[in-house]
Formats: structure tokens, C-alpha cells, sequence
């Protein structure tokens, strides 16, 4: 790192970072987080340094929290699907990770995947953590598909076993696109 004390020759190519010259390439995490190798990389003041590394931690929330997000239950055990949300739950996970939000807590809920037609490839729903990891082991000849306190997945499954008729799909809303087109040079809008 080259220290630049008069600021007048400090190399201005670099805004953000007036005093010294560029960081190498860093490598950054499967998710794009801050790692330690990124950290060792970086050329940064032991404060810095500190402070990256307490960002870390934060982002390490972050993930945890953007992942309990997903497919959220209400306490009425309806399952909510935020895919269409991706900024908003990005916002919602942040802002929770930074006012210092961790799970820390036992868990009472565990995720259990869920395939059937029309859902996502990513699809799960929320059990009880002493819930069986598949809806086949927790399904019982006494669950009826109708039962609104049972998952989803073995509601489907005893709808299946019962020879329920298939869910009727709504029609699927929309609307006629209109798109307006208007040329303005720049500058003249």
C-alpha cells in the first residue's frame, strides 16, 4: 500500500479511496459476501479490517435470514410465496441483519422440500422440526387432504391416496399490454 500524504498528488482515478492506490482483484464468496481471503486481500487499515470483518457477520445474517424467507408460513399456516418480492425480501433480510437480527434461538420449524406440478424447483414448506424430512414418512391413513392443519405436501399426498379430483387452477390474471413509445433527445425531456 502507498500512502499519499499531500493530498494534491493523490491519485484521482480512485475517488472513494483518494490515498491510495487501487486494491487488487478480489475474491469474493458463491454469493458475492465478503470473505476472509477477500479481507486478506484488500489493502485496509487494521480499523478497516475490523470493521470488514464484523460485516462478515452481518452478511453471514443476512443469508441466513434471506433463506428462513422463503416460502414464509402466518401463524395461520398459510404459506406465502415472495419470489415475485426478490428486492423487498433482499431489503427486508439487510435491514434485519444490520439492526442485528441472528438466529440464535431453538428451531421449531425446519424446511422440507415439495415438488408437484406448477411449483417452483425451489418449492418447500415449513414442518415441525420433529416432523418426518418427507411427506411419504409423515403421511398417516388418518390425514385427510381437506385438513388445514396438516403441510402441504401431505395434504396433497392424502388427496392423491384418496382419489381427490385435482385442484381447479384459477384463470390465470392479465392484462392486455399497451406499450407507449416515446423518442425525446437527451437533455429535452
Amino acid at each position: 500500500m502507498m500512502e499519499v500524504s499531500d493530498a494534491s498528488v493523490a491519485n484521482t482515478e480512485f475517488p472513494g479511496n483518494r490515498k491510495r492506490e487501487a486494491n487488487p482483484e478480489l475474491t469474493f464468496g458463491q454469493w458475492g459476501e465478503l470473505t476472509e481471503e477477500t479481507i486478506q486481500q484488500a489493502i485496509l487499515t487494521d480499523e478497516e479490517r475490523e470493521r470488514a470483518r464484523e460485516m462478515v457477520r452481518v452478511q453471514a445474517a443476512y443469508l441466513q435470514i434471506l433463506d428462513c424467507l422463503s416460502y414464509p408460513v402466518d401463524p395461520d399456516g398459510h404459506v406465502h410465496d415472495l419470489n415475485m418480492l426478490g428486492p423487498t425480501k433482499i431489503a427486508i433480510a439487510w435491514t434485519l441483519a444490520l439492526v442485528g437480527f441472528r438466529l440464535s434461538g431453538p428451531q421449531h420449524i425446519k424446511k422440507r422440500g415439495f415438488t408437484a406440478p406448477g411449483c417452483y424447483e425451489n418449492a418447500h414448506t415449513w414442518v415441525d422440526a420433529r416432523e418426518a424430512d418427507t411427506a411419504e414418512e409423515a403421511l398417516r391413513p388418518t390425514d385427510k387432504a381437506d385438513d388445514p392443519h396438516l403441510p402441504p405436501d401431505t395434504r396433497r399426498l392424502a388427496a392423491i391416496r384418496d382419489g381427490a379430483a385435482p385442484m381447479e387452477m384459477p384463470a390465470a390474471w392479465h392484462t392486455e399490454l399497451n406499450v407507449i413509445t416515446t423518442n425525446v433527445p437527451r437533455g429535452q425531456a
